[in-house]
């Protein structure tokens, strides 16, 4: 398929996902969100950290780290960026009340489980001591999705995945998860895995046997994204499958430099996720490093069995659970910040201490938080319905020339 066709065709994939639900919008949105809510939330005053830049729930899961131990962490960080810690927060929490029909609770009860969250940051930040998410420390939801992956197998993500055809494995294109491509720009992309194969000590692990357009995640559609079936350690079911991601631009690294917040120089848009994301998991994801293919940066990583993230849905029904992994998720985020202090004029782990455990704490950064995000979250279903009745296009959407409102 040509490019221009894949793109149209993902663009219109996104735009069916986004009507789906306020929080598919939400989460397809984010240069708007920002565009929209980073002025009154630089108002609130707040140690500068590295971000994921893109902090909602569904942005948390399951991953092999390079030490092949499985983890669950955070995760997606093609908008990451340095700046107050407060907008991480502000992402994650009006998602969190975006997000409270997929959760199947109230609005009201949405809001309490963003408050427990931001408490568990908070407590987990003033602590002082970045910690993990792994199979034998996690609990809950989380637990139970770490313990089924160990089950999982190479074998089993090859079957869902590939197709053994006159005894040549390549890649299925029925499953809606690969997109076949023009010969050209599958050729471009196999003399770029050459290349970079030629500086690795196996380059014969690195052979292409197949290569696709990846069909995965949300706000990333419509842009390359491709996954590669690679000879690994070849035998029967020893082959690997390689994601391969474009990296255009940060959303909140663009809307910063509006602001006056200047960022560390990088390489390119790839050696900036590969970077930030080293820095704030637990551990680094298994062969995460950044790759040119033709003009543009891209991230290269290992697609893995036990590489999964915990949907918003996973957590209706038991109270309990939806509010182990929510807190869980606010120590993650606190934990991240931490990691990464004193990096590249990051705040310092004193600097992160001090300001959790400020008496003025729920004044001055908790209610204005919570606050905020009830606003955001409002503005977002408004818009959606918008969205989801034709009221806006999806040209206005892809160009950020909407705006969200307020209340």
């Amino acid at each position: 398929m040509k490019r221009n066709d894949i793109a149209a065709a993902l663009a219109e994939l996104k735009a069916r996902k986004m009507k789906g639900s306020a929080f598919a919008y939400y989460r397809g949105t984010a240069d708007i969100f920002y565009g929209q809510w980073l002025k009154p939330l630089l108002a609130i005053e707040a140690p500068g950290v590295w971000l994921n830049g893109d902090m909602h729930l569904e942005n948390f899961g399951t991953y092999r780290g390079d030490n092949r131990l499985t983890y669950f962490d955070i995760g997606d960080f093609d908008d990451a960026a340095r700046g107050p810690a407060v907008i991480d927060l502000l992402r994650f929490l009006s998602g969190i009340i975006v997000a409270a029909p997929e959760l199947g609770v109230t609005t009201g009860e949405a809001r309490e489980l963003a408050a427990l969250g931001l408490e568990r940051y908070r407590a987990a930040l003033a602590d002082g001591k970045p910690r993990w998410l792994e199979r034998r420390t996690a609990r809950g939801a989380i637990g139970d999705l770490l313990g089924d992956l160990e089950r999982r197998s190479q074998a089993d993500l090859l079957a869902k995945r590939t197709v053994v055809k006159d005894g040549r494995r390549r890649l299925r294109f029925d499953t809606g998860k690969a997109i076949r491509l023009e010969k050209a720009e599958a050729g471009t992309v196999t003399a770029a895995l050459a290349r970079f194969a030629r500086r690795r000590a196996h380059p014969d692990f690195f052979d292409v046997l197949d290569v696709a357009q990846r069909v995965a995640g949300l706000g990333a559609l419509g842009r390359p994204r491709y996954v590669a079936l690679i000879r690994g350690n070849g035998g029967k079911e020893g082959q690997a499958l390689i994601d391969l991601k474009s990296q255009p631009g940060s959303a909140l690294v663009k809307a910063l430099g509006k602001a006056g917040y200047r960022q560390p120089g990088f390489a390119n848009d790839a050696a900036r996720v590969v970077k930030i994301e080293y820095h704030l998991q637990a551990a680094a994801p298994a062969f995460l490093t950044d790759i040119a293919i033709g003009k543009s940066a891209f991230t290269f990583r290992e697609l893995q069995p036990d590489q999964d993230k915990l949907e918003a849905t996973q957590l209706a029904g038991d109270a309990r659970r939806r509010e182990e992994a929510i807190g869980a998720m606010g120590d993650l985020i606190a934990w991240a910040q931490l990691r990464a202090s004193g990096w590249q004029g990051g705040a310092t782990i004193d600097d992160l201490m001090k300001w959790a455990s400020t008496k003025s704490w729920q004044r001055e950064s908790a209610r204005p938080l919570l606050a905020l995000a009830a606003e955001a979250a409002k503005a977002t279903r408004k818009a959606w319905q918008k969205f989801s009745d034709g009221k806006i296009s999806s040209g206005k959407i892809s160009s950020g020339k909407i705006s969200w409102g307020k209340n």
